[in-house]
């Protein structure tokens, strides 16, 4: 059984976790939508590399890079936009930094700075 995609993950744990209304529903879909981008920009990050060859042969950094970067800024504001935050979460702990840092770990199977 393959490995379901990030963006089904992290929307039903959204919906599990929060009542959302109808305009946080589709709110939430956007940020789906963008980590569907994430991981396919990921992906071509890891078959191509990060240094590619442009048309006339020069080395250059793969453009996936910066549309990475800048959907990561996306999905970090639509979460902001939401408001999510765990209910166990204290003070500061619903920062943007916060809701990478628990991407990423769940992206990576990584729990409390060890792998899973």
């Amino acid at each position: 059984m393959s490995k379901p995609k990030l963006s089904t993950t992290f929307r039903r744990s959204v919906v599990d976790e929060f009542e959302l209304e109808a305009h946080e529903l589709v709110t939430l879909e956007r940020a789906c939508a963008v980590l569907d981008q994430i991981e396919g920009l990921e992906l071509d990050v890891k078959d191509r590399g990060i240094i590619v060859r442009g048309i006339r042969g020069g080395l250059y950094p793969n453009p996936s890079l910066k549309e990475l970067r800048a959907a990561e800024t996306s999905f970090l504001a639509i979460v902001r936009a939401l408001g999510l935050q765990d209910a166990d979460m204290g003070a500061g702990k619903g920062s943007p930094s916060a809701a990478a840092r628990a991407m990423n770990r769940q992206r990576w199977g990584v729990r409390g700075g060890r792998a899973a």
